[in-house]
């Protein structure tokens, strides 16, 4: 297993560091709204880029990574170096350019962006390969999130150089639209269809059922868009409620299996379920806004904060939540592999690792998943209180404090993973017996 600058582990850990940074400077940024006075415009830009490159980007690439190696020869593993180094001076490229507000940096790292997607799509393309049957219809659902990610990367070149200035506020919809909504939540809703059922060691409780949500999700995705280009709410809604059909029918079909192959709990698959059913949760919340915006003023008057809280809490309670499922179900057979060349002696100490990772389950959902949630209620409370109002600043300071402990806690379990090293494991036998850490 390949270690140091360049390894599955490097990528995964700068992600993570990258998301734990930018993740704070986006509560302090919720925070300032509430205080009536915003952040600059060029400190959202600098998080919402930090997130997504440095953070998800990133760490995508070391979930593939992880995929690969995992399945490779021994001997056969490599390092990327200079994909590592790119992907990191991309997002410092980015940011740099969104506190400086230079356009032509901003420029140069997605260019740079541009350079170094091919080997993360190769990669990324690579792992799907290795965990999955690759039938031609999941291999359309992938192939159709990465044109996503391939047209993000066009409407944002020409965002940064501002060629067509009259065109900029849909060119901005494309750009972010087809980054969060094809490519990264396509994205995980496809991954986690497909990991969970192994995670369970289980086949999926109906192999049709996630052919569906293969086939309608891409339609309903590239509906939602085509909808918010031509700002026409109709399309939205249309396209909006079969997104919920469609999240629907992924949900019962994860949860079925889940309850066949007996209810098994782990951190992992409590993250992954979880953040489906956010996603669900949200996509409802989402249609019904285009309901309200019908109406002309809408029905239910709503401004910055309100959809500020919609969207962090979309990201937090699925995109967050997903992220962690995957690094509690990485960081185990990854650390092992790395640290024990010998597959049959890894057993004992990947349990060890897997109960590090599996403590605190039931505070590590629910700080995560209350606080997210928290944010809708500060937001839902303006509605009839002042923002100086101590009911306010009280859900805003429980909202972001739970989401601060959540932080915490997935930063010290990977901390002691990391130093929890081969030779504990007769330390830890007592410990394990009690999976949840109890």
């Amino acid at each position: 297993m390949s270690r140091g600058l360049g390894s599955p582990l490097s990528f995964l850990l700068a992600g993570w560091g990258w998301l734990l940074l930018t993740s704070l400077l986006g509560l302090a940024t919720f925070w300032s709204i509430v205080r009536g006075s915003p952040l600059p415009p060029g400190l959202r830009l600098l998080h919402v880029h930090g997130v997504l490159i440095g953070g998800l980007l990133q760490l995508m690439t070391g979930f593939a990574l992880t995929a690969s190696d995992l399945t490779a020869q021994e001997g056969t593993r490599s390092k990327h170096r200079l994909l590592f180094v790119g992907i990191n001076l991309v997002a410092l490229g980015f940011t740099a350019g969104a506190a400086l507000r230079d356009p032509t940096l901003t420029l140069l790292a997605g260019l740079l962006l541009a350079a170094v997607c091919a080997p993360i799509v190769r990669h990324l393309v690579h792992a799907f390969r290795v965990c999955s049957a690759g039938t031609s219809l999941s291999s359309f659902f992938f192939g159709f999130s990465l044109l996503g990610l391939f047209g993000s990367l066009i409407l944002g070149a020409l965002l940064s150089g501002a060629w067509y200035p009259t065109w900029h506020g849909i060119i901005r919809l494309g750009h972010v639209h087809a980054g969060i909504l094809l490519f990264l939540t396509m994205a995980i809703v496809g991954t986690v269809q497909l990991t969970l059922p192994i995670l369970l060691h289980r086949t999926p409780h109906s192999a049709a059922l996630g052919q569906a949500v293969l086939l309608l999700l891409p339609a309903c995705a590239a509906g939602l868009l085509t909808g918010f280009l031509l700002s026409s709410i109709h399309i939205q809604l249309v396209a909006g409620g079969g997104l919920i059909l469609t999240l629907a029918l992924c949900c019962f079909n994860l949860l079925r299996t889940w309850s066949q192959a007996g209810q098994p709990g782990s951190t992992a698959t409590d993250h992954l379920l979880t953040a489906l059913c956010f996603l669900f949760i949200m996509t409802c919340i989402g249609l019904a806004l285009g309901i309200n915006d019908l109406w002309t003023p809408p029905a239910l008057p709503y401004g910055t904060l309100h959809m500020v809280a919609y969207t962090h809490t979309a990201f937090l309670g699925f995109v967050l939540q997903a992220v962690v499922g995957g690094l509690s179900m990485a960081f185990p057979p990854l650390l092992a592999a790395q640290r024990i060349p010998n597959q049959k002696k890894r057993g004992p100490y990947r349990d060890v690792l897997e109960h590090i990772m599996n403590r605190w389950r039931a505070a590590q959902v629910s700080t995560v998943s209350f606080g997210a949630l928290g944010l809708v209620l500060v937001a839902s409370l303006t509605w009839n209180l002042p923002l100086s109002s101590p009911w306010i600043q009280a859900a805003t300071w429980g909202s972001l404090g739970l989401l601060l402990i959540h932080l915490t806690m997935v930063t010290v379990k990977v901390t002691q993973a990391l130093n929890a090293h081969p030779g504990h494991e007769r330390t830890n036998t007592n410990e394990s017996k009690h999976p949840d850490g109890r």
